[in-house]
């Protein structure tokens, strides 16, 4: 009995039907996988289209770039030399600007455990120069072990619970507080989430009319197209996005910072970490990397409490921060 196609091969071009698995085409350092469809029997070979043309895998490439752009010197890269360069020259990654002016292993790294999950804080020491008008924050992002309370992540609650759980748009200050949703009544009158009265969150891309996204297309959502074409495997998409932004994107300093919120009134601390922190146009950036599908609400609400967090914690005024979510597919930034 002929084997089922699984729901995870891809479809044929021709006729959108799903297809099987028709052995590997071998070339010279690679094994693409060939694909057959039963319907109208036209056979391919489905590869991510950043693959097409090129000899080597996809994931030698980009690895053989990023090696480069921490400032390890090409005659240690096991790539010919002129290979190298029509890739780098081919893929045209924003940190090109600033090769020449990258040292050997430039990235800081801190490893932290958040409620029994490992998480491992990068900072990239060189491009905090693009901080230097934040002096608070060089400063955590240099000395955040020392800096954070003791025991910080055992006895807090996380901020991405905290969002999922509070709906602003539904809910009053006070059937907030009897619900414990967080916060204190007089907290929540106070406007615990950054709000006294409800607004409507306003996003770039997004018509007031159709409340319909458009998200707009940037380096963000590039990088994250590149990064994501070398891996299938959906529980490193974060990690694989993260350090490839910072490594080869000239504007991202920082990922997986660990931020928390310490609310006496709550007898409770909050607690969290900012995916990716990016300097541009003299404003901090705060981006969450968030894959389809997703709660937009929620995303905002996250963000703003890493916005409330990281300004308490620098003493950076909050008009100081720009917010946003991302994926791949799009970039849609908070406009207040």
């Amino acid at each position: 009995m002929p084997k089922k196609p699984s729901k995870d091969n891809p479809r044929c071009p021709i006729c959108r039907n799903i297809a099987v698995k028709n052995g590997q085409r071998e070339n010279r350092l690679r094994k693409p996988q060939r694909y057959l469809c039963k319907s109208c029997r036209h056979s391919f070979i489905q590869q991510p289209k950043l693959q097409k043309s090129k000899t080597y895998p996809l994931t030698t490439i980009l690895n053989s770039i990023s090696t480069y752009n921490l400032g390890t010197p090409l005659r240690k890269i096991q790539i010919p030399k002129s290979t190298l360069h029509n890739w780098i020259k081919n893929f045209n990654l924003p940190l090109n600007r600033l090769r020449k002016t990258i040292t050997q292993n430039p990235i800081i790294k801190q490893r932290f455990i958040h409620h029994q999950q490992p998480f491992m804080y990068q900072y990239h020491n060189q491009k905090l120069q693009f901080a230097r008008k934040f002096p608070g924050l060089i400063n955590y992002l240099k000395n955040i072990n020392n800096l954070l309370p003791e025991d910080i992540f055992k006895n807090s609650e996380r901020i991405s619970r905290i969002a999922k759980q509070t709906k602003q748009e539904k809910e009053t200050p006070t059937t907030m507080a009897r619900r414990g949703r967080g916060c204190s009544l007089r907290d929540a009158e106070q406007g615990f989430f950054e709000k006294k009265t409800v607004e409507a969150n306003v996003v770039v891309g997004v018509s007031k009319e159709t409340n319909k996204s458009e998200p707009k297309i940037n380096y963000a959502t590039k990088l994250a197209e590149i990064a994501l074409s070398i891996t299938n495997d959906n529980k490193e998409r974060h990690n694989i996005i993260e350090n490839f932004m910072l490594i080869n994107d000239t504007v991202t300093i920082a990922t997986e910072i660990p931020v928390y919120i310490k609310e006496d009134s709550l007898n409770q601390n909050l607690t969290g970490h900012i995916d990716i922190l990016q300097i541009r146009y003299h404003k901090i950036y705060i981006l969450d990397y968030k894959p389809e599908p997703f709660n937009k609400q929620q995303a905002i609400n996250q963000l703003r409490l890493y916005r409330k967090a990281l300004s308490e914690i620098t003493s950076i005024p909050k008009h100081k921060f720009k917010l946003a979510f991302f994926n791949d597919n799009g970039y849609s930034e908070i406009s207040a």
